[in-house]
């Protein structure tokens, strides 16, 4: 009795052990996916990014918020304010990888561009935390109370953590691993642009208390002061730039807006219901529509809406993984 009271609590363990991290479908690296972090179904939506189809729907079953691609696209991150860590998972296998224990708080990640080094937003102790690739953690530098941004330059040099409760911007040297200045930006400040060859830093936004975002604000990457504002009502949350020119996600008007590399506006078009994150691949923008639980492709040059695809309920933010052979 003895042997099988052990046996069962063997079996017991294996079986809650594998509900928590469980093995998901693979997805074969030959293939250039749109992945769809769907937040209210608590799934993850692999679609073909040339035609849509469905290749696999993986049932998280946690309250992730958000989560990140590694540069290589062999790896899935994702996180959440109410989870004891970052879940990490290998898309050609589908198996978890090994969980990094941060602890409750991780609002954003964001990697190096050779993908040895993390950076994990921490709304909980106001930080931005550094982390290697095996998740041992590196540093813990002091910034805003809600880090939700986070931009890293192509170079690697320079991380910008945008605050979206008190209104900053710090810029943390990445190589000597300290906030080496920081400038004031609007409250509730979300989304952003480096556009290094201009010298300039585009962040949208909210909008506080009563008062909407209506304007895309423009700061030098040198000094952090404001250049100027670009009307892109209402409320630019997204941005990507692509040879075509810039475009902006104002979710609270369901609208794309498209300028030019210097910043003239070039036209826009109404999309989706609800949109909050927008990716751009293949000449085309792929938007998802939250409430409408969609992917909408749109035609970069024309701004002509192309298909709807089918995604999990409430797709909250988007990746492209482009396949290798």
């Amino acid at each position: 009795m003895k042997r099988a009271s052990v046996s069962v609590l063997l079996c017991w363990f294996f079986l809650l052990s594998g509900c928590v991290h469980p093995s998901f479908p693979p997805v074969a690296a030959s293939l250039s996916v749109v992945i769809s972090l769907d937040v209210k179904a608590g799934t993850v939506t692999f679609l073909n990014a040339e035609n849509g189809r469905k290749i696999a729907r993986w049932n998280i079953n946690e309250p992730f918020q958000g989560g990140a691609l590694s540069p290589d696209g062999r790896t899935l991150l994702l996180y959440g304010r109410e989870l004891d860590g970052v879940y990490r998972y290998d898309l050609a296998t589908g198996k978890p990888l090994s969980e990094w224990k941060t602890g409750s708080g991780i609002v954003s990640a964001a990697p190096s561009p050779d993908g040895r080094t993390w950076f994990l937003g921490d709304s909980e102790h106001h930080a931005v935390r550094v982390v290697s690739r095996g998740g041992k953690e590196i540093a813990r530098l002091s910034v805003g109370h809600s880090p939700m941004t986070l931009l890293v330059n192509r170079q690697g040099t320079e991380m910008y953590a945008l605050d979206f409760q008190d209104g900053r911007a710090f810029v943390i040297d990445t190589s000597r691993l300290r906030v080496i200045r920081s400038f004031s930006v609007p409250k509730m400040a979300l989304g952003g642009l480096m556009r290094e060859q201009q010298g300039e830093l585009w962040i949208g936004g909210h909008g506080s208390g009563s008062k909407v975002e209506t304007n895309i604000h423009v700061y030098s990457l040198r000094d952090g002061r404001l250049l100027r504002t670009v009307a892109a009502p209402v409320m630019p949350v997204d941005f990507v730039e692509t040879s075509r020119g810039v475009f902006v996600l104002s979710h609270g008007s369901n609208t794309i807006h498209r300028f030019s590399p210097s910043g003239k506006r070039l036209g826009s078009i109404s999309v989706g219901a609800n949109p909050f994150a927008m990716e751009a691949a293949f000449g085309q923008l792929y938007i998802a529509s939250y409430d409408s639980d969609e992917i909408i492709v749109v035609d970069e040059a024309t701004l002509r809406p192309l298909a709807r695809w089918k995604t999990g309920d409430g797709p909250l933010q988007l990746f492209i993984r482009e396949g290798r052979t």
